[in-house]
């Protein structure tokens, strides 16, 4: 099976938009609101945040960029917290959460 089936066979958990260079991704990576309460796959107190400010993600990013493994895709898939149509939020640690009046993204 080729990567581009296995992706597929994943549907497609990260957007597209997680495979180009993080500084062009749009999102609320500063000034952004803390979304509701909310728990992870693992049953930790999370946030429902856009993934741009959520530590994990940016740093799985950084680890695999296209080549995700399929455990983590599938974690990320369960994190959803919001409908597809209001972008893609997922359920991210606490410790995780990016401040808004943090300089970087990756700390």
């Amino acid at each position: 099976m080729g990567r581009a089936t296995r992706l597929i066979s994943f549907g497609l958990v990260i957007p597209l938009l997680l495979f180009v260079p993080l500084q062009l991704l749009p999102g609320p990576t500063f000034g952004h609101t803390l979304g509701p309460s909310c728990q992870t796959p693992e049953k930790t107190e999370g946030r429902c945040v856009h993934f741009g400010v959520c530590r994990f993600v940016l740093r799985q990013y950084a680890m695999y960029k296209e080549h995700m493994p399929p455990a983590i895709m599938r974690f990320l898939q369960r994190s959803r917290c919001r409908p597809k149509r209001e972008g893609y939020h997922l359920c991210c640690e606490l410790k995780d959460v990016i401040p808004a009046n943090a300089n970087s993204k990756l700390k």
